[in-house]
């Protein structure tokens, strides 16, 4: 039962009672007037006794109490958690940044607040904005990831942002990165060799090490006895063992020190964007670009003899794409795919969880290319010794052919097949099936016999009683 008291004799009444859960609770009424605050109690003791029988489910109080609380509360919880769970220092600046943005655009101040409606309207604004369409679908997967640890946590009930579609970054991508060719790989190699780089470029060409993995890469995780790279804490957040080139195990073995703690990072000093620049630049892999005003002139800079005209350094190509460390990596995609390495292998080596990400971001494959590949292929009835290769993948058995060591099955589409019971078969026919018996039939009238003769029922794979490759389900096909 519940009972009403005031404290100290004085200020609004206090309810006191026991809710679902057995847990002696005080709730003020707010008010000083006695029969008010009876009544007040006695709908909190009827609510009660719902809860205590099932009838309102007592987790809507949770909600409701966790939709009380400022929705800045509720991101600041979810930061710290991704913070406890081991995520990025960048990645949560990122996302710090994203939900910041989100409050004050949407102006919600409450996670009820947060509906499909409302943050896919602030998607379409951002998108009008004209950024990418990755940065949009950043935005709605850190919106989406925070309800749905709300959800987790008994803050939320349900995740509205669910439903939100994701655009298609295919169509709108803003950087695209292109293969070093072989000729800009040897002169970047050359050029951080006179600086002692080489090592680095190396590992990120043959290795497909990303910066953060060559940035914490250590000397116990290099075994250049059996020429391999232990890869830990890397992107995936697993642990990869990758074999070495040799090339690369050779620099490696000539820049390691003579007496080396196995926890010493191989590469103390790490390259900077800034100095990767400059040996792009070296190289010739990037060009420096005149700026110019309205009118095409250049626009100059400095004083007196100082004067000169401003640059700045250009990382694209002709269509656009540019090369950044990261470009190594897809140099090393393109150049097993170049090389005929199975697009498994490729998988294994560039550390992907399915090849198609390989082939399909990894793997730049021009025109040049493609049209050596056709050019490696035979001719079709040329002089050059070539035997010519049958569209249906059937062979000629005229007097100058040579019948392949495992001829086919009956050939496909030929006029044998076509023919009705009980017709007459022609010569054309005739010689058709002694193809594909591999035996002169002499009598076209009992060859349905002579096949039951020659044909030996096949019981399982690899029996020797089986016939060359012929398909006795279609033998009623010559009776």
């Amino acid at each position: 039962m519940a009972s009403i008291f005031k404290r100290d004799g004085k200020g609004s009444y206090i309810i006191a009672y026991f809710d679902h859960t057995g847990r002696r609770r005080e709730h003020s009424s707010r008010t000083t007037d006695k029969a008010t605050a009876q009544r007040i109690a006695n709908k909190l003791e009827a609510q009660t006794a719902l809860r205590r029988d099932g009838v309102i489910d007592h987790r809507q109080d949770r909600f409701s109490e966790e939709n009380r609380k400022p929705l800045a509360q509720h991101i600041g919880d979810y930061l710290a958690h991704c913070e406890q769970a081991g995520h990025a220092p960048a990645a949560i600046v990122e996302k710090r940044r994203h939900l910041d943005r989100l409050l004050n655009e949407t102006g919600a101040s409450r996670l009820s607040d947060l509906t499909a409606d409302c943050v896919e309207a602030d998607l379409r604004h951002v998108r009008q904005l004209g950024l990418s369409a990755r940065t949009v679908n950043f935005r709605r997967q850190v919106a989406v990831a925070m309800l749905n640890w709300c959800k987790r946590t008994g803050r939320v009930e349900s995740n509205p942002l669910s439903v939100i579609p994701k655009l298609d970054e295919s169509r709108d991508r803003r950087r695209v990165r292109r293969p070093l060719t072989d000729d800009e790989l040897a002169r970047l190699l050359v050029v951080a060799g006179q600086n002692g780089r080489k090592a680095w470029y190396l590992a990120a060409a043959f290795g497909g090490l990303r910066r953060s993995e060559l940035v914490n890469l250590r000397w116990g995780d290099v075994d250049l006895l059996h020429d391999s790279i232990v890869i830990r804490d890397g992107k995936a957040k697993r642990e990869d063992v990758i074999p070495m080139h040799p090339q690369l195990a050779d620099d490696l073995r000539s820049i390691r020190p003579q007496t080396t703690n196995p926890k010493a990072r191989v590469f103390p000093k790490a390259v900077t964007n800034l100095t990767r620049q400059k040996d792009f630049l070296r190289a010739g892999i990037a060009q420096r670009v005149v700026v110019t005003d309205e009118n095409g002139e250049p626009v100059m800079i400095g004083k007196g003899k100082r004067r000169r005209a401003k640059t700045w350094i250009s990382f694209e190509d002709a269509e656009g794409r540019v090369v950044d460390l990261h470009c190594l990596r897809t140099t090393l995609g393109t150049r097993l795919a170049l090389h005929g390495i199975a697009p498994q292998l490729a998988q294994k080596i560039m550390r992907h969880a399915e090849y198609r990400t390989t082939l399909k971001h990894y793997t730049v494959l021009g025109l040049t290319d493609t049209a050596g590949a056709l050019q490696r292929l035979p001719g079709i009835g040329t002089d050059d010794g070539s035997e010519a290769v049958a569209a249906t993948g059937t062979y000629d058995n005229g007097p100058s052919a040579k019948a392949p060591k495992d001829p086919p099955q009956i050939p496909q589409h030929s006029e044998c097949f076509s023919q009705l019971d009980g017709a007459k078969p022609s010569e054309a026919v005739t010689k058709c099936r002694s193809a594909a018996l591999g035996t002169q039939v002499t009598n076209p009238a009992r060859l349905s016999g002579g096949v039951r003769t020659v044909a030996r029922p096949l019981h399982k794979a690899g029996d020797a009683t089986r016939t060359r490759n012929i398909q006795l389900g279609r033998l009623k096909l010559y009776h």
